[in-house]
């Protein structure tokens, strides 16, 4: 008796949900000329880079091989394959390794996903 009255109190509950504007920020990535204008390096015959210690891409895990091209991030002097950081900074604005936003990235955009305001000061607001 008791489990068909708890039953029937649960039956009775009233479940409500709000929906309340949610806020996502995204991170654009770079455009081609930025990404183009990187200064690429084509590995000799040794594959040794200028930082002793960097001898694999911290993208793909693989081993720089003689012959390469890589790409480096100025600002931090990161290098990567160029094949691998290209698209990386397509889809995102900044360095995979210290996070720093390269030069000529697109900045944080605030996106509405449902009805409201998109303007910065209106996501601040409570």
């Amino acid at each position: 008796m008791r489990h068909r009255r708890h039953q029937r109190n649960l039956r009775n509950i009233e479940f409500s949900t709000s929906v309340s504007p949610s806020v996502a920020i995204v991170m654009l990535g770079l455009d081609g000329q930025t990404i183009e204008s990187y200064p690429k390096t084509k590995l000799g015959d040794s594959g040794r880079l200028p930082k002793p210690n960097d001898n694999t891409c911290p993208i793909c895990l693989s081993e720089y091989q003689p012959k390469e091209t890589l790409r480096t991030i100025p600002e931090c002097n990161h290098y990567f394959h160029a094949d691998c950081i290209d698209e990386w900074l397509k889809m995102n604005g900044s360095c995979p390794l210290c996070r720093n936003s390269p030069s000529g990235s697109a900045p944080i955009t605030p996106s509405i996903s449902s009805s409201g305001s998109s303007s910065p000061s209106s996501l601040l607001s409570p």
